[in-house]
């Protein structure tokens, strides 16, 4: 049996939320794509991108950002992003519209030029919230 939280407020300082665990023989039967679990045979945060399990961070300094705009029904283009991504790149951020996961290279494309491309306009008031930066590690 399934439990879902939608617009659940947790508390902080003093909690932590558990997530999935599993070695990297073990994992969900049928992965959806924006699952996220912790691989105990790695040790590393990972989600699923439609095609296979991968590391949220590596080994060494990562520095994630997040960048919000509002959706108004009309526009499919926002930006700019505090990072520039070109087209192919779009498993590296994760993106949220409300709290709907978006699929990479379906939902959303990049061209570029620090803007992100939607194929449907987001609705009128919904938040769009775009973490990136997944990719980027200094190793040491």
């Amino acid at each position: 049996m399934a439990r879902m939280f939608k617009n659940t407020v947790f508390k902080s300082a003093g909690y932590a939320l558990t997530i999935p665990t599993g070695s990297s023989s073990i994992s969900p039967e049928h992965p959806v794509a924006g699952q996220t679990r912790y691989n105990a045979t790695t040790a590393k945060l990972e989600f699923y991108n439609n095609s296979r399990w991968n590391a949220v961070a590596r080994e060494g300094n990562v520095t994630i950002a997040k960048d919000s705009f509002t959706g108004d029904g009309v526009k499919t283009d926002f930006g700019p992003m505090s990072a520039n991504y070109s087209a192919g790149a779009e498993a590296q951020v994760l993106v949220h519209v409300g709290t709907v996961y978006q699929v990479p290279g379906t939902n959303y494309t990049f061209y570029g030029n620090a803007q992100i491309h939607f194929t449907s306009a987001p609705s009128l008031g919904s938040e769009v919230v775009i973490i990136h930066g997944l990719a980027s590690t200094t190793a040491g």
